[in-house]
């Protein structure tokens, strides 16, 4: 079934010399908001480097098996949340069918298997059963991440120092834990350190051990998934197809195998693009979906950035990378009571396992089986198996040294956490930091943008808004943050700042998703 867009060789060369605006990158958020700027009447157009849109979420195919590299759950896929507002309010809704899937995650620890459910309060009594004598301290530590959810949810997009004060004393919990790290709030709540580890196991979803990993962030992911998660029947591909089918259906323009090589800036402001090959095409906006550091310091140049944005810029650290297996099987999974979603750990301490991503070995695990919930993506009565490990970019050894061991080492977890997987499984493929850096340009092969650091997350990663008029940033690398949900958000949140700035705020009156964050 093959999941690519159609034709694509008609997407070759802009058709026009100037347009309305120019995206930089098809990315779930540069593509939703070209997708969002055509519906306003907007003419747009985006230009993609790749054979297909989609960045992380363009899959691929390896004989009759369907892999999605990178997206494997989504929150706010039911009906009147986020993605179908959008979907409904660009004319696609029907391109996008998603799936609910029936459990959160699964955790499995050395002697511990947990399956957690959908639901907050079972959610919760979950990990409360396990563990009884820390049951009340767990119930308190996840209504406080409710309480800094919901507060943070409501602060003022914008906040001047007049009004600081007054929100201090509107948001007092948000802002006694705004700036905390995980551990250091797990540690205040609750007691027993398994139980600490085991309440949050969803971790690399975010990039970071607790110890590092902002508190604040871990409450944003949490909430964004509890009352549900979702995958798209077809794979995620299905939903970068929508997007670009109402880009197109809107007047907009898709033109693939085609690189920026500079961002124009005229009299101090983005002025457009030059492609390969030196044809220059002009746009008042120009929005980036590409890494920050190469859109600012090759794109556009560092002459053309204050100093102290620069600075800022380069004390930033992006995120891990990834190595990832894909792999298939022929085992019944459903008989091994298999999770769509398994998160797998050898040690019970995260900062154990986070020692051993930094050795350049496994580590921050997690085993995704979408055709639990979606069979079309192998051949009846197979598998396809996604298995996930945080890495370092630079582990001191080329990482083709380390690919057959790392390889050895992921399949061995896989038979360990189910043992009838053990010589039935056929890897297809793996991809090493060095792949995603290659596919996607993003520094050292970043997955989640910037790391979710208390200080580079929220208000703390970069706006929307750059230093440079007329240039706009939209995807993982700015707010709200990394995964298919904050990237669309983004991509919203941009598409309504330019429509804004350029003079027609009306345009995008119309859309008002539910419990859509505000732009920062």
């Amino acid at each position: 079934m093959p999941v690519g867009i159609p034709d694509p060789e008609r997407h070759h060369e802009p058709r026009h010399d100037t347009y309305d605006a120019i995206v930089v990158g098809c990315g779930i958020g540069g593509s939703t908001a070209a997708a969002m700027l055509a519906r306003a009447g907007r003419r747009v157009l985006v230009v993609e480097r790749q054979t297909g849109p989609g960045g992380y979420a363009h899959v691929f195919e390896r004989g009759p098996y369907i892999f999605d590299p990178a997206i494997h759950v989504t929150g706010q896929g039911g009906e009147g949340q986020i993605f179908d507002s959008l979907l409904r309010h660009l004319g696609v809704r029907d391109e996008v069918a998603f799936l609910p899937v029936e459990s959160y995650y699964a955790a499995a620890f050395p002697g511990l298997r947990l399956h957690l459910p959908i639901g907050f309060d079972r959610f919760i009594e979950a990990h409360a059963a396990e563990f009884p004598a820390e049951a009340e301290n767990i119930r308190r530590f996840f209504r406080l991440c409710e309480q800094v959810h919901g507060e943070a949810h409501f602060l003022p997009p914008q906040l001047s120092f007049k009004r600081l004060d007054a929100v201090v004393a509107k948001f007092p919990v948000l802002f006694r834990y705004i700036k905390a790290d995980l551990s250091a709030v797990l540690a205040e709540h609750i007691g027993d350190p398994r139980a600490r580890a085991a309440c949050v196991a969803s971790w690399p979803y975010v990039g970071l051990p607790p110890s590092r990993l902002s508190f604040l962030t871990f409450t944003q992911m949490l909430f964004s998934q509890m009352e549900g998660t979702y995958y798209s029947r077809g794979s995620f591909q299905r939903l970068a197809n929508a997007l670009v089918t109402a880009l197109e259906r809107h007047g907009g323009e898709l033109v693939l195998n085609t690189p920026v090589e500079r961002i124009v800036i005229e009299d101090g402001r983005a002025a457009g693009v030059v492609l390969a090959g030196g044809r220059e095409v002009r746009a008042p906006a120009v929005i980036s979906n590409t890494d920050a550091k190469r859109t600012f310091e090759q794109l556009v140049g560092e002459e053309h950035l204050p100093a102290p944005y620069l600075r800022r810029l380069r004390r930033m650290k992006p995120s891990l990378s990834a190595f990832v297996l894909y792999a298939a099987t022929d085992v019944d999974l459903r008989r091994e009571d298999a999770a769509h979603e398994t998160f797998i750990y050898r040690h019970w301490d995260h900062d154990e396992t986070y020692a051993d991503i930094e050795r350049g070995l496994p580590g921050g695990i997690w085993l995704n089986v979408p055709t639990l919930l979606d069979p079309s993506l192998a051949p009846p009565g197979e598998h396809v198996l996604i298995l996930t490990s945080l890495a370092r970019y630079d582990i001191g050894q080329p990482w083709s040294d380390v690919r057959a061991r790392n390889t050895d080492l992921l399949l061995a977890e896989l038979a360990g956490l189910y043992p009838a997987l053990r010589d039935r499984v056929r890897v297809i493929e793996t991809a090493t930091p060095l792949t995603l850096e290659r596919y996607t340009l993003n520094q050292g092969g970043a997955i989640y943008g910037w790391e979710y650091l208390p200080d580079q997350t929220g208000s703390k990663r970069l706006a929307h808004r750059t230093p440079v008029p007329g240039l706009y940033l939209a995807g993982h690398w700015s707010q709200p943050g990394a995964a298919s949900l904050r990237v669309l958000v983004s991509g919203i949140h941009t598409a309504q700042i330019v429509l804004a700035e350029t003079g027609h705020p009306d345009l995008a009156a119309a859309f008002h998703p539910p419990d859509l964050p505000p732009a920062m």
